[in-house]
């Protein structure tokens, strides 16, 4: 009984800290390496979408939530984090309105967080933008496209946090 309530304080312990590191913010935001590609679409709203490539997270839940909240308060319109298996950074989808926000104030308020504990090493931006050309169908389909790839693969299972401690508190 001892053992697990020991177990479970360092579980909790381990969780809290895995995202709460102090890490100095040591880039700047003039030198994330940036890509800009423009999209011509002939119906709706343009939006412009970044792939932030992140640095420093841990978890999708915490680390994630925190990017995610953060970004909710400048005005995004979406968020998605895609949490990387191997050692290459995570990423942060973001579609938002280019015209009221700009990148460099996403990766600012990234980078603020938790004392500088995420850094933005790189940005793809894709512009949507209003285009009277015969081709703009292909640019939607395009565009299309991309929003396919930027989904979790359906076959990627995350385990819950809930799972994991109960099955440490049932040893």
């Amino acid at each position: 009984m001892r053992t697990n309530r020991l177990l479970t304080g360092l579980l909790i312990t381990t969780l809290i800290a895995a995202c709460s590191g102090n890490a100095p913010v040591e880039q700047a935001v003039s030198s994330v390496a940036r890509t800009v590609n423009e999209v011509a679409i002939t119906s709706g709203e343009p939006v412009t979408i970044a792939d932030l490539s992140i640095d420093g997270m841990s978890c999708e839940q915490m680390c994630g939530g925190a990017i995610k909240k953060a970004l909710a308060k400048l005005g995004v319109q979406g968020t998605e984090i895609r949490m990387s298996e191997d050692d290459s950074p995570n990423h942060a989808i973001v579609t938002y309105n280019g015209g009221t926000l700009t990148d460099a104030q996403i990766i600012e308020a990234i980078q603020a967080l938790h004392d500088g504990q995420y850094k933005v090493l790189a940005i793809d931006i894709t512009k949507q933008v209003k285009g009277g050309t015969g081709n703009g169908e292909s640019a939607k389909a395009e565009v299309e496209d991309d929003a396919r790839s930027v989904g979790a693969p359906k076959d990627l299972v995350l385990p819950s946090i809930v799972a994991l401690i109960g099955r440490l508190l049932r040893i």
